[in-house]
């Protein structure tokens, strides 16, 4: 890796923690620069100033996001609309464990509303629904799911999704539950696959496969 990748990295990595930590308005550049050991002109030169830092790292996470979805996409004819969903869910919760703070802290920022968040709502967020509704259709036409609302498994499948993400400070010092651990996160997909199997595979499939209840 270069060193200017590695000075980009740096600030990049120290933003996150401390926007997680104090917040994005709390912070400032120079608690930035003094995380990352560099000097804050780097800032301006790699993002402008730290709206752009912002941008970066609200858009970098949701870019990779969209390309492990997009990605699962292209085998729904071959795992077909189930195994496609499950390896998918499986996927999305590793992604976040693998990028915890950033992910605590994007899905926290695009809870607010401004210019910056709708923008991403008109893009990244339609994508998703495009590709996870495309997905449901080919379940309910193939026989393999039962005919859900696609809008409001939507919304169900992505509050168990980022429901310990979004409020980690009540799943850890309250449950004692720890998202960012592997552990956490193989439990987590048993419960999110029972929802599934209950709430859209096809009742008759889950008496085929012995999924009784």
């Amino acid at each position: 890796m270069s060193r200017n990748s590695e000075t980009r990295n740096s600030i990049i990595d120290a933003a996150l923690y401390l926007f997680h930590i104090k917040g994005f308005h709390a912070t400032s550049v120079r608690d930035i620069s003094a995380r990352a050991g560099v000097n804050s002109a780097n800032i301006s030169y790699y993002f402008k100033n730290k709206n752009g830092l912002l941008e970066h790292c609200l858009t970098s996470f949701l870019d990779e996001y969209l390309q492990l979805i997009e990605h699962h996409l292209e085998t729904l004819f071959i795992a077909g609309p189930e195994g496609c969903l499950r390896s998918l869910i499986k996927e999305i919760l590793a992604f976040q464990r693998s990028n915890h703070l950033a992910a605590r802290f994007v899905y926290g920022e695009l809870s607010f509303d401004s210019s910056l968040n709708r923008e991403i709502l008109s893009t990244y967020w339609t994508k998703e629904k495009y590709y996870l509704t495309t997905i449901l259709e080919a379940g309910v036409e193939g026989g393999v799911f039962r005919k859900v609302s696609p809008p409001m498994f939507i919304l169900q499948l992505k509050g168990l999704l980022t429901a310990p993400l979004l409020h980690a400070h009540y799943s850890m010092e309250v449950l004692y539950q720890f998202p960012q651990e592997e552990f956490f996160t193989a439990k987590y997909l048993d419960e999110i696959y029972e929802y599934m199997d209950h709430h859209i595979l096809n009742p008759y499939i889950r008496i085929a496969a012995g999924m009784h209840g």
